[in-house]
C-alpha cells in the first residue's frame, strides 16, 4: 500500500499540487490563545451532546480558528465495492452542500495525509485531484491534518481557503492538529459508550432470557407437580385401603409394603418440587407454635425409620433427656430434620452409620434472667459418599448434585438441602455442612434459636383419630374418587361419591355432608363454582368446604375469600389432614 500512496504524493509534489514545505517559510501570525481556550471550552461542554451535533461544532471551530472558507471532518468507512472511501460526517462554510458525501480514499488529499501521517498542504487541489470536482467555489487551498487513533486513524480534519489572499502558514497546522487530537478523543469517547450500551443491552437481553427461562421452569414445575399428584392421590389411598383390608394375610401385607415404599418416595420427590416452586415464589413460611423438640425428632425418625431398616443403617440418636420447648413450626423443623436423615440413608452404603444428635439448654434448671429464645443445635453425621471439595461450596443450590449422587437409584433431585437452607432461615437460623471429601462421610450442623422456657400455650398432641361423619367427595378422577371414598369408608365415614359438580348439587338435594372434598380443576362447573353454589344451599350452611388441589399456588387463589372456602390441602389427601381439619375449622 505504500508504494501507490508514495507515487501518489510524487505525482502531487511534481505536479505542484502538494506543497507542505511552504507552512514552514510562510509567515505565520500570532497565536490567539484566549480564542482557542474559549473555542475548547465550549467543545468541553458539546461533549454530552449528539455525535453528529458534536463533529459539527468542531467543524464549525476548525472553520473559525483558521479563517478558513470551508471546513470538515472526513471519517474512514468501506464503500458499497469494498474499497475505502472517506465520507463528509460534518461540512462548515462556502461548502456545506457536501455533508454526507463521500470520495475515495485512495488519490485523495486526505488518503496522501494518511499515508505520510501527517498534515499536508494542498495548491488548487481540485485541478490535480478529480475526486474534489464536485466541490465549489474553487480551492485555492487545502490544509489536511489526519485524526489519528487505534488501530488505525479514524479519518482526517481538513480547511479550504476559497480567496487568493488567504493562504495557510504553520499556526493553522498547529490548530487544526489539536482540534484533531480533540476529535479522537470525542470519537474514542463514542466509540466506548456505544461498545458499553451495546454490552448493556446484550447483558439486559440475557437478564431477560434467563428469567424467561426460570418463569418457564417454574411453570413447568408447577404442572408436573399437579399432574403427578393427580394419579399419586388414587394410587396412594387404594393402597392405604387395601392395607386394611388385607389383615391377617402377610403375603399381601408384604407386596402392599414395597408398593407404600414406592409411593413414599413419589410423595417426597412431588413435596420437593412442589417447595422448590414455592420457594422461587417466596409462598414457604412458617407458623410457628409451642411443642417439644423431642416430638420432632420422634416424627423424623419414624419417618426415615424404614428406609434406614431397607438399607441396614445403624441409627444413632441422642436427644436431651429433659423436655425442650420450642417456638418453631413444628412441621416444618419436622421437613429439616426428615430432609437431613433422609440424605443419610440414600448416601450411606448398607451397614453404615447415622447419628443424630440434639442439643438444647434444661431451661427449667438454668437461669432465666432475659427473655431471649435460646439455641437448640442439631447435627446428623454419616460414615457415608461424602462430598467433593468442588461440590460442596453449592450444596444449598436447588437442584446441585455429584455425578456420583445422579446416578444412585434414589439420588433424588437435589432440592432437599435448598429446602432445608430455606426453612432454617425462615426461623432465623444458620446451616453448615462439612466433609473431607468424597468417601469420608458428611456433617450437617444447624443453629435454631427457638428452644423457650415452658409456656401454658404448648400444643399438647391430640389424637388424630376422630368419630365418623357424612362426607361428600368430589372429584372427576373416577379413580381418585373410588379408592379415596373406599379408605374413608373403611375409617367409618359416610361417603357420597360425585364426578362433576352437577352431580354434587343433585346428592345435597338429599345428604347434608358435614364436610365436602371439592377437587378444583374439573371441567365444566369447577370446583369454585360449586362451592360457591353450596354456599347458597341452606342444608349446607354448616358444611365445611375444603378444596383439593395439586397446585402450588392454590392457597392465593382459592382461599382469599372466606366466603368459599375453609381451608385448602394438597393432594394426595391423608387422614392426619383431614383430621386436623375438622378440629382446626
Amino acid at each position: 500500500m505504500a508504494g501507490p500512496a508514495a507515487s501518489a504524493a510524487d505525482r502531487a509534489r511534481r505536479a505542484g499540487s502538494l506543497v507542505t514545505p511552504a507552512l514552514d517559510t510562510r509567515p505565520h501570525r500570532p497565536p490567539d490563545f484566549a480564542a482557542e481556550s474559549h473555542a475548547m471550552h465550549r467543545l468541553a461542554q458539546s461533549l454530552s451532546s449528539p455525535d453528529g451535533a458534536l463533529l459539527q461544532a468542531l467543524s464549525d471551530m476548525a472553520l473559525n480558528l483558521c479563517e478558513a472558507g470551508s471546513a470538515g471532518i472526513g471519517l474512514l468507512e468501506n464503500g458499497a465495492d469494498g474499497t475505502q472511501v472517506f465520507r463528509w460526517v460534518a461540512v462548515s462554510g462556502e461548502c456545506h452542500a457536501a455533508v454526507n458525501t463521500t470520495i475515495p480514499v485512495a488519490g485523495s488529499p486526505g488518503g496522501i495525509a494518511l499515508e505520510l501521517a501527517a498534515g499536508q498542504l494542498f495548491s488548487f487541489p481540485r485541478r490535480h485531484f478529480t475526486c474534489l470536482n464536485h466541490v465549489v467555489p474553487e480551492i485555492v487551498e487545502e490544509l489536511v491534518v489526519p485524526i489519528p487513533g487505534q488501530p488505525e486513524p479514524w479519518g482526517t480534519l481538513w480547511v479550504m481557503s476559497h480567496d487568493r489572499e488567504r493562504l495557510f502558514d504553520s499556526e493553522d497546522r498547529r490548530i487544526l492538529t489539536g482540534l484533531a487530537n480533540f476529535t479522537c478523543a470525542a470519537l474514542t469517547i463514542t466509540r466506548a459508550k456505544a461498545d458499553a450500551e451495546a454490552r448493556a443491552a446484550e447483558a439486559e437481553a440475557a437478564r431477560n432470557a434467563l428469567a424467561l427461562a426460570e418463569a418457564r421452569k417454574d411453570d413447568f414445575i408447577a404442572l408436573l407437580s399437579h399432574e403427578l399428584r393427580n394419579p399419586l392421590a388414587p394410587i396412594d389411598s387404594a393402597v392405604t385401603a387395601a392395607r386394611k383390608l388385607a389383615v391377617g394375610n402377610p403375603g399381601v401385607l408384604s407386596a402392599l409394603g414395597i408398593a407404600d415404599r414406592q409411593i413414599r418416595l413419589l410423595k417426597r420427590l412431588v413435596a420437593d418440587l412442589l417447595d422448590a416452586s414455592r420457594i422461587r415464589h417466596g409462598k414457604v413460611s412458617v407458623r410457628p407454635s409451642y411443642g417439644l423438640l423431642q416430638d420432632v425428632v420422634a416424627d423424623a425418625v419414624t419417618a426415615m425409620r424404614a428406609d434406614a431398616t431397607d438399607g441396614q443403617h445403624r441409627f444413632h440418636v441422642t436427644v436431651p433427656p429433659y423436655p425442650v420447648t420450642v417456638h418453631a413450626d413444628l412441621g416444618r423443623l419436622t421437613q429439616v430434620v426428615s430432609n437431613l436423615l433422609s440424605n443419610a440413608v440414600k448416601y450411606t452404603p448398607p451397614g453404615g452409620d447415622i447419628t443424630l444428635s440434639v442439643e438444647a439448654p434444661n431451661l427449667s434448671v438454668a437461669s432465666k434472667h432475659g427473655s431471649s429464645p435460646c439455641h437448640a443445635v442439631i447435627t446428623v453425621r454419616d460414615n457415608g459418599v461424602g462430598i467433593s471439595a468442588s461440590l460442596l461450596p453449592h450444596v444449598f443450590d436447588m437442584f446441585a448434585q455429584s455425578a456420583s449422587a445422579r446416578k444412585r437409584p434414589e439420588g433424588g433431585l437435589g432440592i432437599g438441602l435448598a429446602v432445608v437452607k430455606h426453612l432454617v432461615t425462615a426461623h432465623n437460623g444458620t446451616v453448615t455442612i462439612a466433609s473431607a471429601g468424597e468417601g469420608q462421610g458428611t456433617e450437617v450442623n444447624i443453629q435454631l434459636p427457638i428452644v423457650c422456657a415452658s409456656t401454658e400455650e404448648k400444643n399438647t398432641m391430640e389424637t388424630r383419630t376422630m368419630a365418623p361423619i357424612r362426607i361428600l367427595l368430589v372429584d372427576d378422577n373416577a379413580d381418585a374418587v373410588e379408592a379415596l371414598g373406599t379408605l374413608l369408608e373403611l375409617e367409618g365415614h359416610k361417603v357420597k361419591r360425585a364426578q362433576s359438580g352437577v352431580e354434587a348439587l343433585s346428592i345435597v338435594e338429599s345428604f347434608t355432608p358435614d364436610v365436602a372434598l371439592i377437587d378444583i380443576t374439573m371441567p365444566g362447573m369447577d370446583g369454585l363454582e360449586l362451592a360457591q353454589l353450596l354456599r347458597l344451599r341452606a342444608q349446607c350452611s354448616q358444611t365445611k368446604l375444603v378444596a383439593l388441589t395439586g397446585y402450588t399456588d392454590a392457597a392465593s387463589r382459592f382461599m382469599t375469600d372466606e366466603r368459599v372456602f375453609d381451608c385448602h390441602l394438597a393432594k394426595p389427601l391423608s387422614l392426619e389432614d383431614l383430621a386436623d381439619v375438622m378440629r382446626r375449622t
